[in-house]
């Protein structure tokens, strides 16, 4: 029962994390999104190196050292923007939802990750891939 309810309060928590409207992906072409996410990455990666930020439970990037400078939250929040546009624009071309489409991501995420980059736990604790245990 205890496990069921965890369930459900993940489902709802990733659908208000990522929400569904189109109005997301409405003004940004799949490749624009992509480009964005691409132009970033080397600030991405450089911040996930320098412990600051890992890749959550929900397929986005969060800040893991909250006394990281205000750039890093500025590099999460564009990052996790253009996530849920490109998860948005995934779903409608495969005709699933966000939730699946970021829960897929976070898979390839953390397996992508090198092994001292941060990744989330099933308790939401902050932990490095190369100590991470399903």
């Amino acid at each position: 029962m205890k496990n069921r309810i965890w369930k459900v309060c993940l489902v709802f928590m990733l659908a208000f994390v990522l929400g569904s409207s189109a109005a997301w992906s409405q003004n940004r072409s799949k490749d624009e999104v992509v480009q964005s996410m691409k132009d970033r990455h080397s600030s991405l990666v450089q911040a996930k190196d320098q412990g600051l930020v890992g890749e959550a439970w929900n397929g986005m990037v969060a800040v893991v050292d909250q006394d990281a400078p205000s750039r890093v939250q500025d590099l999460v929040d564009s990052e996790n923007y253009d996530r849920r546009v490109l998860y948005q624009i995934i779903a409608a071309e495969t005709d699933t939802s966000v939730l699946e489409v970021a829960l897929q991501n976070r898979i390839r995420m953390y397996r992508l990750a090198d092994d001292d980059h941060y990744v989330q736990d099933r308790n939401r604790n902050w932990v490095r891939k190369k100590d991470f245990k399903n």
